[in-house]
Order: C-alpha cells, then structure tokens, then sequence
C-alpha cells in the first residue's frame, strides 16, 4: 500500500508524527510539498511525479495543506489533487471537501444549509456595506476568509474603528468576512472527529487580554468529556461538509452550542499534549480501515 503525505511549505510536527503512523500501519510513506507535484496529461493517461521522482502508484494521499502562493499556484495545485482523485488516489480528506471547508465562506453556509447553528455571518468586498452591516451586531469579528490558528482575526467593540479597517482591507483587495461575536464561558470547545466517533476533545480557555481561544494564540486547555449531543453535533458538522476528518469549534452560547469552525487539516498538537490521545495513529488506523471498505 503506498501513501502520500503532502503537506504546505512547513515539515510542520503533525505532519512528522503522521509519517511515523503511516509507516507503522503501511510502511514507510511518501513526503511531498505540494509546490513539487508535477502531471502530465494526454490520451495515453496520466501520470505524476514529486520533483523527478514518478509516483507509480499512490493508493492513499493524506492532504494536509494547499501552501502558500498565487491564485494560479493554488488553483494548480487543487487541480493537481483532485487529479489525483481521479486518478484512483483515495484522498484523505478529499480534494473538494477541503477545499470547500479551508473557505470559511462556503463552510459556513453550507453548515447553515444544512440546518446547523452558525453565527450571523456577512461577507462582501465593501467596506461601507460593511460598515452598515454592523450596526446591527453590536461587537464583531472579522476574520481572513482563508486563515487558520485565529492569525490575522480582529475584534471590534466599535463601528467607526471597524470601518477604518474595512475600508484598509478593500484597498488591499480583501474580502470581509465579518461575524456577530457571541459570549462564550471563557472557552470553546475543540472537538476532533475521526469517521462516526469524538476521539478526543478539550477546553480552550482564553488567556488574559485575549479573546481568541486559539492554542496558538496562548490559550490554556484542559480535557472536556462532551456530552452526547455536542459530539454528535460535532460529527454531522464533519459529515455535513464530507470530511472523515475534523477538528470542530463549537461555542458553548446562552441559546445553545453554535458551530464555530471546521477544519479539514487541523493541528492536534495542543489537544494531543491535553488528552493523551495518540490522534496520528487513530487517523493513520482509520485510513487502513477506510480503503479496505
């Protein structure tokens, strides 16, 4: 069975651990950036190759980042997986569900299509339609609309300060991805989801003059035993966007859990330090059980 890791710019830790469970579950797999992935393409079929190595055959490729680069650069690089995909590769998560939830525009709509509670969310490319559209949240967020670990999000108590980012951003040729910020405890809840289960999942608390409960954005964790309810909502979350694997950020509010965030390629270092849960070898033994169906 041979298995693909292609991971961004970075030989990121989750990625080193991945390739250690890889190995023990189907031998020693293969490590790709995606920037080195090349195709060709005509009538006798396709083939691939990583730098001037050809891949033969890859039966499993575990994507865990598109890298940075222009919109050409990425838009290669989607099509290049998803030719992969049809290829025979089975993707793990596939090439149009990550890329649907790496868009926290689509990703929240389609969330909310399917009946899941999401925060009020507005999204344009003008910063006076913004501006408008505030009004009537009272504090907000806004956020990259591609973006991850809370880098680059921004909250604002007033409507005049926020529109003087609005209006920046349009500049720069930035959509706005703009959010009603809802209280919370003092945390949030990351809860991982691997197939049908919650295999692990924690506290975030946010660390002082923070709001954001991102890990990396200094937040103490501790472990959570989420009840039944909350991890089912956290799976038909995953399930609802095709992903066999999730973190889920869900919002414990005054009207019940709302849904956050999902990310198709989340971190586990935090949550793995917290619970003690080996996640890279549960991901690794769920896509040995996955391709054999």
């Amino acid at each position: 069975m041979r298995v693909i890791i292609v991971y961004g710019r970075a030989l990121d830790e989750n990625v080193k651990q991945l390739y250690s469970a890889c190995k023990r579950h189907f031998g020693k797999p293969i490590l790709a950036q995606i920037m080195d992935l090349s195709a060709y393409v005509g009538s006798d079929g396709s083939r691939f190759w990583q730098a001037d190595k050809q891949l033969d055959q890859v039966d499993v490729c575990f994507l865990r980042s598109f890298g940075p680069g222009s919109c050409e650069q990425v838009t290669k690089r989607v099509s290049m997986m998803e030719h992969f995909e049809l290829s025979g590769t089975r993707m793990i998560n596939s090439t149009y569900a990550y890329r649907k939830t790496k868009d926290k525009y689509s990703m929240t709509y389609t969330l909310a299509r399917a009946g899941l509670p999401v925060p009020k969310t507005y999204v344009t490319e003008m910063a006076h339609w913004a501006y408008r559209t505030s009004q009537g949240l009272g504090q907000t967020v806004y956020k990259p609309i591609v973006g991850s670990l809370g880098f680059g999000s921004m909250k604002f108590d007033n409507v005049d300060m926020a529109f003087n980012a609005y209006a920046r951003l349009e500049r720069l040729g930035q959509p706005l991805y703009i959010q009603e910020y809802l209280e919370k405890p003092n945390r949030d809840i990351r809860a991982f989801v691997i197939g049908d289960n919650v295999v692990a999942s924690m506290y975030r608390e946010v660390s002082a003059r923070e709001w954001r409960t991102n890990v990396a954005q200094g937040a103490k964790t501790y472990p959570a035993e989420l009840p039944t309810e909350m991890q089912e909502l956290a799976v038909k979350s995953a399930k609802t966007l095709n992903l066999l694997y999730a973190g889920v950020d869900i919002l414990e509010t005054g009207q019940g859990p709302v849904v956050l965030e999902v990310n198709a390629a989340p971190s586990w270092q935090g949550l793995q330090r917290t619970t003690g849960v080996n996640i890279s070898d549960k991901l690794a033994a769920f896509a040995s059980d996955h391709i054999k169906k």
